[in-house]
């Protein structure tokens, strides 16, 4: 039963993940891309340190990985995926960022020493085959929008396998996701000076909803979910988002997927489930 618990929290993470694309992209209407992950960052981050305290939980915890994680994991990723959806569709975002498993398998396999067999080989050659033509202007979008998303995708994956490595010494998922939160919204503070803010208080929705469903309440869940499933057989779950992100952008942002751009993202979350095969 357990078990099944953990599998609805993973579920319900991807399916806020998925809408989250379409809600970030109008959201960018109204704030510069880094402020818009600063700010959201920083409410989330209030919310994490109220439900962790005292600061007493987090003794032990390795500086230097929370440091990587909260870069990798929040810094980077939010960044490139904000300057991607500027330029590119919702429902593409939601597919190349469903590819993030590809990118885990084979992290895990280098430096966790998760097992990889010959679905994962083939998963992986059917996905990236997927996401090549994703990213092509073909399917829609920018093709420097796509790739920024994609590197996004990268630097999830490479925050997953450190998140992963922090808790399998032990440490508790909310004190991680509390710490790397922190500290990725650290990392953000002085590059809002980078760009030419923008924050405009007709946005607010969308940036509370962000900062409340889509990394605090989504964010506990997949950790916590983290905490008792491989994680190889965790991201299985993500290849969900580009359905929910599918649905939702063509609700919220009336956006029409190009028949390429279907089969592709079909492609590639094929390669994703073929390669968490057992």
């Amino acid at each position: 039963m357990e078990r099944y618990q953990f599998a609805v929290y993973a579920t319900l993470s991807a399916a806020i993940w998925g809408v989250s694309f379409p809600i970030t992209k109008m959201g960018l209407d109204y704030f510069s891309p880094i402020t818009f992950a600063f700010v959201r960052y920083l409410i989330a981050s209030i919310l994490f340190l109220m439900v962790s305290l005292p600061l007493s939980n987090f003794r032990g915890i390795g500086i230097k990985r929370i440091a990587l994680l909260g870069l990798t994991g929040v810094t980077l990723p939010t960044i490139l995926q904000n300057f991607g959806l500027q330029s590119t569709s919702a429902h593409i975002t939601g597919f190349i960022q469903s590819t993030g498993p590809i990118y885990t398998v084979i992290l895990a396999y280098i430096f966790l020493r998760e097992k990889i067999n010959i679905y994962k080989i083939v998963g992986i050659i059917i996905a990236i085959m997927g996401v090549y033509i994703l990213i092509s202007p073909e399917s829609g979008g920018d093709m420097k929008g796509n790739l920024l998303v994609l590197l996004s995708a990268i630097s999830y994956s490479i925050g997953g396998i450190v998140a992963k490595s922090l808790l399998n010494d032990g440490n508790k998922a909310l004190h991680v996701i509390s710490l790397s939160s922190i500290m990725g919204t650290f990392f953000l503070a002085p590059m809002i000076f980078m760009e030419n803010i923008r924050f405009e208080m007709e946005g607010m929705k969308y940036l509370l909803f962000l900062s409340f469903f889509t990394t605090f309440v989504a964010y506990i869940m997949w950790y916590k979910a983290m905490e008792r499933m491989e994680i190889s057989r965790l991201s299985f779950f993500t290849y969900l988002i580009p359905l929910f992100a599918l649905a939702s952008s063509s609700i919220f942002l009336d956006e029409k997927a190009r028949m390429i751009a279907l089969l592709a993202g079909l492609m590639a979350v094929l390669g994703v489930a073929i390669a968490q095969k057992a």
